[in-house]
């Protein structure tokens, strides 16, 4: 039951019009937000609408116009020469599209990047790992430029598709891709420095990555506040002064967007969801659900 929830690079590239593809592992795509759009792209947009988990390493440059999206809970603000990575299996979901949004994005499924070995490589070309806690930076011109660059020479060795080592030269033109990107971002020196949080931003980054980790087991503050060595009372203070919303209203958005992911895999009943996510019994989480949503499991299911 695990795997439900993880959406697979070929289930993706259906809802893509514009896409370079090397076997389903491995594309380079056009997005926009245009009026005029395909069948196509208006059911990429919706898929991304609600909470959904990919399988794959992606990269994401904005060419023009203005994007939000939410990853693990944190929401990010796209304007051009944004430059986003989305590491496999984070939750992701889109907001608010402006109508003249353009981006690429390249899409390399886990099966293509166990290819890729870069425990063998050199330190240099696996730096890109340094920003998976800086997944959305802000590009120069000149570096997205650069850049825009590396994602059409990428997808120029996808279509060589009657080349005898296309595989490998697909993953040589992908490692060339990271090592411009490591070549970026080194230069931003700032994006490599850890920056000095206050005791209070410190206890909100660790209670969002224990929440990541563990809301579909504990549904209590008690829990995460023992696991922090802190009160109850001073976690739901520190999350209410720094964001607005308290622990608990944390913990129940966290456990909505769970539920809204596992329940767009048609192959889970509404009882194994309700297992998954550690409620006592189905009905216990048909009236938490209803309470946050406004309407059962079974309805968001058929609306999905």
């Amino acid at each position: 039951m695990d795997k439900l929830p993880v959406i697979e690079i070929k289930e993706l590239n259906k809802h893509i019009a514009s896409i370079d593809n090397f076997q389903d592992i491995f594309s380079v795509a056009d997005l926009d937000g245009s009026l005029t759009m395909s069948v196509e792209r208006e059911e990429f947009i919706e898929m991304f609408s609600s909470p959904i988990r990919l399988n794959a390493l992606i990269f994401v440059l904005v060419l023009e116009g203005e994007n939000k999206i939410k990853m693990d809970y944190v929401e990010y603000d796209l304007k051009k020469n944004s430059f986003l990575t989305i590491m496999p299996a984070r939750i992701l979901q889109t907001g608010k599209t402006s109508k003249d949004f353009k981006a690429l994005m390249l899409i390399a499924d886990h099966t293509f990047l166990e290819d890729l070995r870069p425990e063998n490589r050199s330190p240099s070309m696996t730096n890109y790992m340094k920003i998976r806690k800086n997944p959305c930076m802000q590009f120069t011109q000149e570096e997205a430029d650069q850049f825009r660059k590396s994602f059409n020479q990428v997808r120029g060795k996808i279509r060589l598709r009657h080349h005898f080592f296309h595989k490998e030269l697909l993953l040589n033109a992908f490692m060339a891709f990271l090592l411009e990107m490591a070549n970026i971002m080194m230069g931003k020196t700032d994006t490599f420095q850890v920056p000095t949080l206050s005791r209070k931003e410190e206890i909100m980054n660790s209670f969002l990555q224990l929440l990541l980790e563990e809301c579909k087991e504990h549904h209590v503050v008690t829990y995460y506040a023992e696991k922090l060595c802190i009160t109850p009372q001073y976690l739901s203070l520190v999350l209410k002064e720094l964001t607005g919303k308290s622990a608990n209203k944390w913990i129940d958005e966290a456990l909505i967007v769970e539920a809204k992911i596992l329940l767009k895999a048609p192959q889970a009943t509404v009882q194994q969801v309700a297992d998954i996510l550690n409620f006592s019994d189905q009905s216990t989480f048909g009236k938490f659900f209803k309470k946050h949503m406004g309407m059962s499991p079974m309805k968001f299911r058929k609306s999905a």
